[in-house]
């Protein structure tokens, strides 16, 4: 019987080998953890900007602004500003702002301020004098895409690139 001998500077080969296969695997699930560290906080940043914006409406419900940059005394702005990482543009597809009147059941939306007119926009039967009063449940919700950082997703075999966040509050109108 043949007694096999390995040398030193196999077994250090072997190991480097090994250390540079691993190391693939670590770095890859190390950059995934981050990218969805971040991803995680732009989504509660941008429910929490929904709140902020939805508590400035509260009190100031016809504070619209459909500028690129809106100014901080719009409900645009107290939104954009507040959902730092997530960049998220001021455009009907991305930020809703709706009007609902309590009522039977779960209230019925009288309306919704549109950015591409710059105007309220009222549902059937409704303006928005009778829409807009105080009482009304105020609905801010945002939609964006996150872009992540790095390619682990593909790298652990998933097809997708971005992923998306959307963050609702509600508040009823005060004034």
């Amino acid at each position: 019987m043949a007694v096999r001998r390995t040398s030193a500077a196999g077994q250090r080969g072997q190991s480097t080998v090994e250390f540079a296969l691993v190391v693939i695997v670590l770095f890859v699930m190390l950059f995934a953890v981050f990218d969805f560290g971040v991803f995680f906080a732009g989504r509660i940043t941008a429910t929490n900007a929904a709140r902020s914006a939805a508590r400035y409406a509260a009190t100031h419900p016809t504070a619209w602004s459909n500028a690129s940059s809106p100014p901080s005394n719009s409900i645009q702005g107290r939104l954009i500003s507040g959902a730092v990482p997530a960049a998220i543009s001021n455009d009907d597809s991305h930020v809703t702002i709706s009007y609902i009147v309590p009522g039977g059941g779960a209230g019925t939306t009288c309306g919704h301020y549109s950015a591409s007119t710059n105007s309220f926009v009222p549902a059937t039967g409704y303006t928005q004098a009778t829409c807009v009063v105080p009482g009304s449940l105020i609905q801010v919700h945002v939609h964006y895409i996150y872009t992540l950082a790095g390619p682990a997703l593909s790298a652990l075999g998933l097809s997708t690139n971005s992923l998306t966040v959307d963050g609702s509050a509600a508040e009823l109108e005060e004034r």
